[in-house]
């Protein structure tokens, strides 16, 4: 093994070591190098194909070692070229051609800085004969101030071509439902490229496919009985010139508070609104517990604008509201009342979902036969008593199941009805009322007690869904709630306050 002369890292030193203070998350770090690695194929395709034949597809695989603390990344794209060496390795150096996904000179400089302060990169241009080695320790560069490395070469055969990342005594390693997130941004991200067939991309041995949500294919909300619609929009507008947006905007079958949202592409990668990130602006999707914010997604792709070297964010100066005023003027005509559709539709109960609440309701009544009796009564002889205030008027709904059961306790007979609700209109989860009592009785010497539970609310819709496993812990929940709201008003003046404060939080924890 022999030595090559040396290879600089200036113009500054210092200037390496505020890139580990950066605000990088762990997917726009390891995406830095991924991008280095499509752009290095994209512009040397054509020479790469040539020696593998027209079926090569870039590869590139991150591996996460989380035990010794090491993330690797791989690729057979086209290597560092001797000519670009040199520049590879000092920061802010722009490229010669910027037009690609490798346009700052800062990617790997930052990323690996951010990781960790030991790290190499291992290369070999296609064409070239041999292999260079150069080693970042960190520590050392800024110590002695060093503005030149060392590189390591060693023979190689010219067809082979490939560039290897290691980061060692990572500071930030994802560790397990972390590395899973990492994959479901990193799949995001690089949908595009990988629909095209242009990236296998790997993680941990996992190759990462995207799955696009299905869309929404049914009749206006207004005319249920007309055709059905496939609720997605073409986009293809100029903000000015030189500045253009074109893909689409469209409704999802299934809401998701999670992964509704745009994606904001630029030059074919997601720049913002990955997996769980969404794009949501209040213009377009209004408050987060609303429909249109669990149903509308699109994907945008932004031409002529610029981002910040991080890739984090569209720089938008002053033509973000220019392009909100726009888009949703597209996705809100007469013609195509896409957002007004994701607002008012409503979805039908299923077979399976109603089996599944009759069964959690009954199991639940079962259950709360046998122990409220009891539970009621220590709860009351703990508290005393006060005036009733007086019960405030609810909605009527319609889509209802409704099951009653009866307690004694402190000398009183006891009848509770609870009301599961499909209603999409409702704006609570929980909700206590006379309105839910399925069947008023003229005795009063028997209390009765109404409960109300949203299987529409946002809540309800991510979290429970058709399981019953699921929903039956959240309806105790909810009937134990109700019931203690009522024996709070033998005790409290303004009981309704609890309710009200606990379908606020609610809402806000669903967003």
């Amino acid at each position: 093994m022999s030595q090559q002369d040396k290879v600089s890292i200036r113009p500054q030193v210092t200037m390496l070591s505020v890139l580990k203070h950066i605000e990088y998350q762990t997917w726009f770090a390891l995406a830095e190098f991924i991008d280095n690695a499509i752009d290095s194929y994209l512009k040397n395709e054509k020479a790469i194909k040539d020696i593998e034949g027209e079926n090569f597809k870039l590869e590139v695989k991150v591996e996460i070692n989380e035990p010794e603390n090491r993330i690797t990344i791989r690729d057979n794209a086209g290597g560092i070229s001797k000519v670009d060496y040199p520049r590879a390795f000092r920061a802010a150096e722009v490229p010669p051609d910027n037009s690609g996904l490798s346009e700052f000179g800062m990617g790997m400089k930052s990323a690996a800085c951010w990781f960790a302060d030991n790290w190499c990169v291992t290369t070999t241009a296609l064409g070239e004969d041999n292999v260079k080695k150069v080693v970042f320790d960190m520590q050392r560069i800024f110590e002695d101030k060093l503005e030149e490395l060392d590189v390591e070469t060693k023979p190689c055969d010219k067809k082979h071509h490939y560039t290897i990342v290691e980061l060692f005594n990572v500071n930030r390693i994802p560790k397990r439902k972390g590395v899973g997130k990492v994959k479901d941004h990193l799949r995001s991200i690089y949908r595009e490229f990988i629909r095209r067939g242009v990236l296998k991309l790997t993680l941990n041995g996992e190759e990462l496919t995207f799955n696009d949500p299905k869309i929404l294919n049914v009749p206006k909300h207004d005319d249920p009985n007309s055709k059905p619609i496939l609720w997605r929009k073409e986009i293809n507008f100029d903000i000015e010139e030189g500045l253009s947006v074109h893909g689409f905007v469209a409704i999802r079958e299934k809401a998701s508070t999670a992964e509704a949202g745009f994606a904001l592409f630029r030059r074919g990668r997601v720049i913002e609104g990955s997996f769980d990130e969404g794009f949501r602006p209040d213009f377009i999707f209004g408050a987060p517990n609303s429909y249109r914010y669990q149903r509308v997604f699109g994907e945008l792709h932004l031409d002529g604008f610029s981002v910040n070297f991080t890739k984090k964010g569209i720089q938008w100066d002053e033509n973000l509201d220019i392009f909100l005023r726009l888009l949703k003027d597209d996705i809100s005509s007469k013609d195509f009342p896409l957002l007004q559709q994701a607002e008012q539709y409503r979805v039908r109960a299923t077979v399976v979902e109603y089996k599944a609440a009759v069964k959690a309701l009954d199991e639940t009544v079962n259950d709360f036969e046998k122990k409220a009796p009891q539970a009621v009564a220590d709860v009351v002889n703990s508290v005393s008593k006060v005036a009733e205030p007086e019960q405030e008027e609810l909605t009527k709904t319609e889509q209802t199941l409704h099951r009653e059961f009866d307690l004694r306790f402190n000398k009183t007979d006891w009848k509770v009805s609870i009301e599961l609700s499909y209603d999409p209109s409702l704006t609570e989860l929980i909700e206590v009322g006379d309105s839910f009592i399925k069947e008023k009785i003229n005795n009063s010497s028997v209390r009765q007690i109404g409960i109300r539970l949203s299987l529409t609310h946002p809540f309800m819709v991510e979290f429970a869904g058709a399981d019953t496993n699921k929903i039956e812990p959240i309806l105790r929940i909810a009937a134990a709630f109700g019931l203690s709201e009522i024996i709070a008003k033998d005790s409290y003046k303004n009981q309704g306050e609890v309710r009200r404060n606990f379908n606020e939080l609610i809402a806000n924890l669903s967003k």
